[in-house]
């Protein structure tokens, strides 16, 4: 019998099945909903192997922008939304503290960590995938290619860490929120961003829910799980709040028409990623109606006493 990745609970033998809807993996997955604190988690447990083979090289966050007009669209965009992302929750908390030694897990392609780096931050980035890390690196992040349980980091060496969109991506939640409390230093924050698990979206959507991306996302967290895990970890002052994904929305209709992503990858993708922007408002409106957006975000504090 599996249990939950949160609070340990038993679960129930039935769940949402899923497939994979963005790059097709072979077989089928289910995904169970905790009883006791409503997270929900992505069966059969995965190994490692397993878990690297989920994402191929045309994984979008891997993907290097071809083209020297591209990558200057690329980052004037990524400057655009970092602007955005730092004056609203929860990278505002970052931008108000005096530039030190920041983590961002899951980096990626380093498009956040760069952004900090220009203004002071010293980043540190944690990647699994070699292409996504070399490409960080290249932008200034000091990147430890691999995961929370294979990466060394420095206790007590970050006064900020940013999980931006990777938590849901691990088997491990807790116990990765244990080895980011232990790298943090007394007094640090931690800003995380996952698909809200107890959005309208995800209920009305199930299977087809965009941000459901089995079997990719191993955790999935409601308000109340994603609270639960930051204190279970030791955090403190925790506020959560949601916003309105562009992709979300436009991605769950393109899976309840087509049953699957149309353009996964490349050029495509970024068109289409572009677009999204203009359903947006609908969105907001549509989420302001009924109880809060697709994506939850938390800001939490390790105490100055640890």
């Amino acid at each position: 019998m599996s249990t939950c990745l949160i609070c340990c609970a038993q679960l129930p033998e039935r769940g949402l099945p899923a497939i994979d809807r963005l790059h097709p993996t072979a077989g089928t997955f289910v995904v169970v909903s905790c009883p006791s604190c409503g997270a929900g988690r992505t069966l059969p447990p995965a190994s490692t192997t397993e878990l690297v083979a989920f994402y191929p090289s045309s994984y979008g966050p891997f993907e290097a922008t071809p083209g020297r007009v591209f990558r200057s669209i690329s980052a004037a965009i990524q400057w655009l939304q970092g602007r955005i992302a730092s004056s609203t929750p929860p990278l505002s908390s970052v931008a108000k503290l005096t530039p030190g030694s920041g983590l961002d897990v899951g980096c990626g392609r380093g498009d956040l960590a760069s952004w900090l780096v220009q203004r002071g931050w010293k980043m540190t980035g944690v990647e699994p995938s070699a292409s996504a890390a070399a490409i960080a690196r290249s932008r200034g992040v000091n990147v430890l290619e691999g995961v929370l349980a294979t990466v060394a980091l420095t206790e007590g060496g970050f006064d900020a860490a940013i999980l931006q969109q990777s938590l849901e991506h691990t088997e491990e939640p807790a116990a990765d929120l244990a080895r980011i409390y232990k790298a943090m230093r007394p007094g640090a924050i931690i800003c995380i961003s996952v698909p809200n698990f107890g959005s309208w979206q995800a209920r009305r959507f199930g299977s087809r829910w965009f941000h459901l991306d089995a079997p990719r996302h191993r955790s999935h967290f409601t308000q109340p799980s994603l609270t639960r895990a930051l204190q279970e970890a030791g955090f403190i002052s925790i506020e959560t709040t949601t916003s309105t994904s562009p992709a979300g929305l436009p991605g769950s209709i393109q899976y309840r028409i087509f049953g699957r992503c149309l353009y996964p990858s490349g050029l495509p993708l970024r068109v289409a990623g572009g677009l999204c922007v203009l359903a947006l408002p609908i969105a907001r409106l549509l989420d302001r109606a009924f109880g809060g957006g697709d994506i939850l975000h938390a800001v939490a504090v390790k105490p100055n006493s640890a």
